[in-house]
């Protein structure tokens, strides 16, 4: 049963962008791993785990789950949490925007403007 403390940063007024947040998982309070993207693809979204590229171009996981089992657990925990802030965010937005004047009225939307928001859950495996 592997504990996943799990925290993700979503990238905000980047829609032209495949990655949509950063993420960071603690295993067991032992080991981090941080630099994890929450990426859209075609099918939806999906984990990869930080990256280096080698001399030749290619692309090499510098940090990942061993087991199967663990990766699932990790994927599941990080979409989630993902899932999760995403939602916060918008009702978060909306909320503001039924109390606040519209100020924007007639202006363009500000693309330089982004926040990141870090949410902190803990998992519980029970089949680790």
């Amino acid at each position: 049963m592997a504990k996943l403390d799990v925290r993700v940063f979503p990238l905000e007024n980047q829609p032209e962008n495949s990655t949509k947040a950063f993420a960071s998982v603690t295993i067991e309070d032992l080991v981090a791993i941080k630099g994890i993207r929450i990426v859209e693809g075609s099918k939806g979204h999906f984990v990869t785990m930080p990256q280096s590229k080698d001399k030749d171009g290619n692309f090499h996981d510098i940090a990942f789950p061993v087991t199967g089992d663990l990766r699932k657990a990790m994927n599941k925990a990080i979409l989630d949490e993902f899932k999760e802030v995403t939602k916060s965010a918008e009702k978060s937005a909306d909320k503001t925007a039924d109390k606040a004047p519209d100020k924007t009225a007639g202006k363009a939307p500000d693309k330089t403007a982004g926040k990141s928001t870090a949410i902190k859950e803990t998992h519980d495996d029970p089949e680790m």
